[in-house]
């Protein structure tokens, strides 16, 4: 079989759903030699096999580890599009592809070392320019067609992403630094070639951002699912059922989710594993007349200052329906955003920090408020209470999704964490956690035995 017609054969094989040639007794070694055993014996699961089809410009495979995500992005999707034999996607001529990790270690050891050093024919490759020889961590490689892979590492920061046109870019995991402003720099560099983004992941770090878009795809992205248990033999995948059940007990509960299916849900250190987008955030809806009104407040000035409205139903399920969300402005001017969305509503009460002097003022400014409970522990219990889905298959919290920030943080609120030089503390990090105070203040105010009623009377 003549290699043009051989690898018409395979990317038909493909775009039927039949998987990747495993065959390779149609390969002459000359084949093999220049395409790689690897890609030619590569057989796809369900989830990476309709994510090599895509076209999208932007293309996520989230899933579990050892789901075949990194396999399938990493090793046959960048390798194959580099060589010029990708089955969906035409490479052009002297193409620059970026290829990204987190760190410059995880650049060798991931990208290079278990995956494109495996797939990409040594017969292609012209030169290796080396970051690290010692440890081997490339930082480009020429093919012998033109064509090159740069490597990138997230701790290089956005500065290092700024530049020229691309043709690709690839990333495998979460990036840990700035992932907002590098992806800013990604798509710019996309621009002027219609060049591509693939990336790949077990979306463990909490990055708000990146769970919007994903959630609120736009026209531009496809995302696809790779389950870990896809993987197992008794499903046709690669890794034994035994296994894949030893390593999910292994895995903290508040994690396996994610690990298996590959949709964000709870982290590490988070303060409310349970919160999750799917099930806490809700459309806008008029809020019924007889229902009990509160709001909650966080001053601030260089921090934000943050008003909550909240709304409690017959049932004591809690609804947070509007949020201000304002730095750097005179509380003359929160008083003011605050009578203006509140319009003619009635509250039962409206909960603020302790704070005398921004009290008082506020006061003087037409607003009353009432000091909040502060005790962060008790608070952080009754709102994961709230949190918890009842027997009717809803929780007893949830958040409109026009209240951006009250979502974002609720997401990312995290337990501070230990270093070399300081001990990690029982308490949360008091970053971007305006919201969260405020959540706080309301639903434990109110469902605090006593403390409501004590106020009042």
């Amino acid at each position: 079989m003549k290699r043009r017609e051989f690898l018409k054969a395979s990317a038909a094989a493909v775009a039927v759903g039949a998987g990747w040639i495993a065959d390779l007794s149609a390969a002459s070694d000359d084949d093999i030699d220049y395409i790689g055993g690897k890609i030619l014996g590569y057989k796809p699961l369900p989830a990476p096999a309709a994510f090599h089809r895509s076209q999208a410009k932007f293309r996520w495979i989230m899933g579990g580890s050892r789901s075949g995500k990194s396999e399938s992005n990493i090793g046959y999707d960048l390798c194959s599009f580099a060589i010029g034999i990708h089955p969906f996607r035409k490479t052009p001529k002297k193409a620059t592809i970026w290829a990204v990790a987190d760190s410059w270690p995880l650049v060798g050891k991931l990208l290079w070392g278990e995956k494109v050093k495996d797939y990409l024919p040594s017969e292609q490759i012209k030169r290796i320019i080396w970051h690290n020889t010692r440890e081997e961590i490339p930082k480009e490689i020429q093919l012998v067609n033109g064509n090159k892979i740069e490597f990138k590492s997230g701790e290089q920061g956005r500065k290092a992403f700024e530049g020229r046109p691309l043709h690709a870019i690839y990333q495998d995991e979460q990036l840990s630094g700035d992932s907002v402003g590098i992806f800013t720099e990604i798509q710019a560099r996309l621009l002027d070639y219609h060049g591509f983004f693939a990336g790949s992941m077990t979306p463990i770090q909490p990055q708000p951002w990146l769970e919007e878009r994903v959630i609120n795809l736009p026209p531009t992205d496809e995302i696809f699912y790779a389950n870990l248990n896809d993987n197992r033999r008794s499903r046709g995948g690669y890794i034994p059922d035994a296994e894949i059940d030893m390593m999910i007990a292994d895995w903290p509960a508040e994690v396996q989710q994610t690990r298996i299916e590959g949709y964000f849900a709870a982290f590490f250190g988070a303060v409310y594993k349970t919160f999750s987008r799917k099930v806490h955030v809700c459309k806008p809806f008029k809020i019924p007349n007889d229902w009990q009104r509160y709001r909650a407040i966080d001053w601030g000035f260089n921090n934000p200052f943050v008003c909550l409205w909240m709304a409690r139903d017959h049932d004591n399920r809690w609804y947070v329906y509007n949020e201000h969300y304002a730095a750097q402005q005179t509380l003359a001017y929160h008083a003011a955003e605050i009578k203006r969305i509140s319009g003619k509503e009635r509250y039962r009460v409206t909960w603020a920090d302790h704070e005398a002097q921004e009290r008082h003022e506020f006061r003087q400014l037409g607003i009353d408020t009432m000091p909040a409970k502060k005790d962060r522990h008790l608070g952080i219990e009754v709102v994961r209470a709230a949190l918890k889905v009842q027997g009717d298959g809803r929780p007893r919290l949830q958040i409109f999704d026009t209240c951006k920030h009250t979502i974002k943080e609720m997401g990312g609120y995290k337990w501070a964490e230990g270093n070399e030089t300081r001990d990690a503390k029982d308490e949360p990090l008091q970053l971007n956690d305006h919201t969260c105070d405020c959540v706080r203040y309301g639903i434990y105010g109110v469902d605090h035995k006593g403390y409501f009623s004590r106020l009042v009377a």
